[in-house]
């Protein structure tokens, strides 16, 4: 097949696969991770960011899924550039990986802030799946968090969100019952078990490895060894074709069943699964479900009389379990520090891109704010629709003898009260508009209101109060004037269109006699 050499058509190539490997990284993470990479480096030649940062998360979350949590930091940090907003569907999807990350570090409440800022960056646009798993999250964290009731209202909104999606849908009600697996409610998880053979029915697709791990553990619960040791088969078969894969699936669903063959007195057979469950288990990783191993070959060797193997192996759990959660803390605070590092970088970012945009004698904004923002505004960027876009170049009149007579330092003073004047008088809230310093005493207002006289007035006001201000304590004996242009923004106007109207209207101020306004 060709490239495509359409633009429009790339880009929608590129997204059409970004979309598929969003849904290959739940059951094939490594491979899915290995294929973003390649599409990262592909949406990067093509200059298409959001398909870049889309694809970063995908690396993500496919380090989160095999328990990498420190690359998966690392790859969210990339696709949240502080500079360049992320669109509505990688804002979710970077708060639910933040989320799942706090998580895996045993920060629940920190995780379910992350999720609820996920579920406030919520549009249509935003495909539903990926709304069901955000809302599915936060039943669980609420559920882990002690908070059952709003646990099952949260569920219920991921369940009449995914109807329709059978993997979603299982997915929602798999999870529901979990909970009330670990909750020990029988009855509650006795019908989460039913819930999912009907959905499972009612879909024509049979339940996950995950989904039959759940029912058979749900009836080990419930007392049923015999069917929970069937089911437990059927997961472990079931396991090349998982919808949400987790890296020690295979070892967890060989441990189920081995806890079933122990309850139905199959000790041999218990020991023999265990072994496989062990084998199951890569060099690298799986440490909790290995200790789980141990816990349960100690358990089935006391069953089979061996209680000397039996000890040898509870006192070899408790040392791993010992080694297992230093190991987290020690792997925690490494990644605590990464992110807090990332946070601190950030915040320092930020803080130097604000003082870049401040003038640091008056503390407004400055010319390179001016250019930026006022650039925005011209290209529609209005905080009120149908608003008039006004601006006034401001000159303190004669400013130079007052650095003559009374010393620069008493220039700086008032133009820094001239400044808080000018801040007082700006209208506040979100309507857009500020107060800047142009260079030396010239100011600037931009002004975003309902009309040109409500800017006129504004100005206007301006003056009068600069006017009548008490200025004998720093130029005792003379006062403190200005004169303004005030221009509105015409169709067609540019940034550099708007200014040159604006200091025609200051000059023809100033040429009529100063400590006036000229509105034009």
């Amino acid at each position: 097949m060709e490239p495509a050499h359409d633009p429009l058509a790339l880009v929608i190539d590129l997204r059409a696969e970004l979309e598929g490997l969003h849904h290959l990284v739940t059951s094939e993470p490594a491979t899915a991770g290995r294929l973003a990479a390649d599409l990262q480096h592909r949406a990067e030649s093509a200059g298409q960011r959001e398909t870049v940062a889309g694809a970063l998360l995908c690396r993500a979350e496919a380090c989160q899924r095999t328990g990498e949590l420190a690359a998966a930091v690392a790859l969210i940090n990339r696709a949240c550039d502080p500079t360049a907003p992320l669109s509505g569907e990688n804002q979710v999807r970077a708060s639910l990986l933040k989320s799942f990350v706090y998580n895996d570090l045993a920060d629940e409440s920190t995780a379910l802030h992350h999720t609820m800022d996920a579920v406030t960056a919520f549009t249509d646009e935003v495909p539903r799946a990926l709304r069901v798993r955000v809302l599915n999250k936060a039943a669980d964290l609420l559920h882990d968090l002690g908070a059952a009731d709003d646990a099952l209202l949260w569920y219920s909104r991921a369940e009449a969100l995914a109807v329709g999606d059978a993997q979603m849908h299982l997915l929602v009600a798999n999870n529901r019952a979990y909970t009330a697996l670990e909750d020990g409610l029988v009855d509650a998880a006795l019908a989460g078990a039913r819930q999912l053979a009907a959905l499972s029915a009612r879909y024509g697709q049979p339940l996950n490895a995950a989904s039959l791990d759940t029912v058979a553990r749900i009836h080990l619960l419930a007392g049923d060894p015999a069917l929970a040791a069937d089911l437990a088969r059927q997961a472990v078969r079931a396991t090349e074709h998982v919808d949400f894969r987790t890296a020690d699936g295979l070892p967890y669903y060989l441990l189920t069943l081995a806890v079933a063959e122990r309850a139905l007195g199959r000790l041999e057979a218990a020991s023999a699964t265990l072994e496989q469950a062990r084998r199951a288990c890569t060099e690298q990783g799986y440490a909790r479900v290995k200790n789980e191993i141990l816990r349960e070959e100690a358990e089935v060797r006391a069953a089979l009389g061996d209680h000397r193997a039996a000890y040898e192996m509870l006192k070899a759990f408790c040392v791993a379990d010992r080694e297992l959660l230093s190991r987290q803390r020690e792997a925690q605070a490494r990644i605590r520090q990464t992110l807090f590092e990332t946070v601190t970088a950030r915040q320092e970012a930020a803080r130097y891109r604000e003082e870049a945009r401040r003038d640091p004698l008056t503390g407004l904004r400055n010319r390179l704010y001016v250019q930026e923002r006022l650039g925005e505004l011209l290209a529609g960027g209005l905080p009120q629709p149908g608003g008039c876009l006004s601006i006034a170049l401001l000159d303190l009149d004669h400013f130079k003898s007052v650095n003559d007579r009374y010393s620069h330092e008493a220039g700086d003073r008032v133009l820094q009260a001239v400044a808080r004047l000018l801040e007082a008088a700006t209208p506040a809230g979100e309507t857009g508009s500020f107060a800047a310093r142009f260079g030396g005493e010239e100011l600037l207002l931009v002004l975003v209101t309902d009309d040109r006289g409500q800017a006129h007035d504004i100005v206007e006001d301006v003056r009068r109060t600069v006017q009548e201000h008490d200025w004998s304590t720093l130029t005792p004996g003379r006062g403190i004037t200005l004169s303004a242009g005030l221009v509105a923004r015409l169709p067609g106007d540019t940034y550099d269109s708007l200014l040159a109207r604006a200091d025609q209207r200051l000059y023809a101020a100033k040429s009529g006699g100063r400590n006036r306004v000229c509105f034009g």
